[in-house]
């Protein structure tokens, strides 16, 4: 009974408070807590661990655990919680483990029961919970996953679980060292599960739920186990991010490419002034002066373009650019070396023959050019200077900067679920398989 049926759909609009019957442990004399009545078939005693058939009216004992291990759950039996489909309590509590090359992995399991809406469990590992409740329903399986209700799961693990501690009333006869085959299926925030055993084959539906939702559901007043790593079925808060990132990505990369194509537009990119220069070392008077030339527009950038005949030599520009009405200047040098040659590699080059600087923010006005050249030998030098140049730098490091954004929102979306599937049967390996398994998960939330 999990509210399937059609009772569950018939509830009262008053529910009475559910029956309550206890008796003393047949084995130690512990009171003994009843709670889901004529659906419970055994109960196992907190006190010594003690297994009682409680559909016999005599109260037979099937199995006795004398427990060296008190294991306290994290939500106490007998504890009432509201959750999103009724109210239930807490009535029974086990651990279950796995071992994987001789290391043990446990995890918590607890039985909850409404009288009208029958039972559902709390799965609980590494601080990660799970809503459960068994399914009527059977997935189709196919190869590496299963289809459920329209729904691909891919496969997650598979193993025998063995219960190694149990506490409170089952629907079954539960007893330590029972075990079945797990095998778990994941689309997250969703898990589907099979427990197989020799008599039956079980499927159970789960979906994820942050521990501050359990604590208020229970009013619990003791901290939950605290979250370690990522669960199996744990929605990823990158891949909703990671697609909002993208699509801002795009806008403003659009933004940047428009406002390059006005500034393209908009540029004079205007040839201002043009001179060629020969520099000899044995010159006293090295220095050159420009007649004047005008700036015209608004106040922008002024970019200098020089070229020089060196052939495996340099040669060194201290050049100004000067506001004949204000005496600003703005100083600046630049070296223009080039160098060839072959050996046993072949060909090479370093440098080359012509340089670019750029000056930011000049005002419109008239100017004149200084250059100072000095080098070890003579050369033959051009000056060229552009008005209102459109400029590429920043545009491609805006590019740089917005691409950079998504990317690490990627890496981190990667990272979380290589640590996922870290845990399963099928660790990732390559950046392909992380790829496909970061697309699986978002398009299964």
């Amino acid at each position: 009974m999990d509210g399937e049926g059609p009772a569950a759909r018939t509830i009262p609009a008053k529910q009475p408070a559910p029956k309550i019957k206890s008796f003393a442990c047949l084995q130690c004399g512990m009171p003994v807590t009843l709670r889901g009545m004529l659906q419970t078939s055994s109960v196992v005693c907190a006190g010594c661990g003690t297994v009682i058939d409680v559909t016999d009216e005599n109260l037979q004992i099937i199995g006795a655990f004398l427990s060296k291990i008190k294991v306290e759950p994290a939500i106490p039996l007998g504890t009432r919680g509201q959750l999103r489909d009724g109210t239930f309590e807490v009535i029974g509590f086990m651990r279950r483990v796995i071992e994987v090359e001789g290391v043990g992995y446990r995890w918590r399991e607890y039985l909850l029961f409404n009288p009208y809406k029958g039972f559902r469990w709390l799965s609980e590992y590494n601080g990660h919970w799970n809503y459960i409740r068994t399914s009527l329903y059977r997935p189709l399986l196919v190869s590496g996953g299963a289809h459920f209700k329209g729904l691909a799961f891919r496969h997650f693990q598979s193993a025998v679980a063995k219960v190694d501690y149990v506490v409170g009333e089952f629907y079954w006869r539960v007893q330590v060292g029972e075990s079945c085959l797990v095998q778990d299926f994941i689309a997250p925030p969703q898990i589907l599960s099979m427990e197989q055993t020799d008599k039956e084959i079980t499927w159970s539906l789960g979906e994820y739920v942050e521990p501050d939702v359990i604590a208020k559901a229970f009013n619990l007043k003791k901290p939950l186990p605290a979250r370690i790593g990522v669960g199996a079925n744990q929605p990823s808060p990158h891949v909703s991010r990671l697609s909002v990132l993208l699509k801002r990505t795009l806008v403003f990369m659009a933004v940047a490419v428009l406002i390059q194509l006005l500034s393209l537009i908009g540029s004079q990119n205007k040839l201002v002034y043009q001179q060629s220069f020969d520099y000899d070392v044995r010159d006293s008077e090295k220095s050159r002066v420009s007649e004047l030339f005008e700036l015209p527009g608004r106040t922008s950038n002024v970019v200098i373009r020089t070229k020089a005949d060196v052939r495996n030599n340099w040669l060194y520009l201290n050049m100004a650019l000067i506001n004949d009405e204000t005496g600003t200047a703005y100083d600046f040098g630049r070296e223009i070396d080039y160098y060839f040659g072959r050996d046993s590699d072949g060909s090479w080059t370093e440098g080359k023959p012509s340089d670019e600087a750029a000056i930011l923010h000049v005002p419109p006005g008239r100017y004149y050019f200084r250059v100072e050249p000095d080098g070890p030998a003579p050369a033959h030098y051009s000056v060229a200077v552009y008005r209102d140049v459109p400029q590429w730098l920043a545009f491609f490091l805006a590019l740089i900067a917005l691409t950079l954004i998504p990317v690490i929102a990627f890496w981190r979306s990667r990272s979380f679920e290589y640590q996922r599937w870290s845990e399963s049967d099928h660790p990732s390996t390559s950046i392909s398989d992380m790829v496909h398994k970061v697309s699986d998960s978002g398009d299964d939330d």
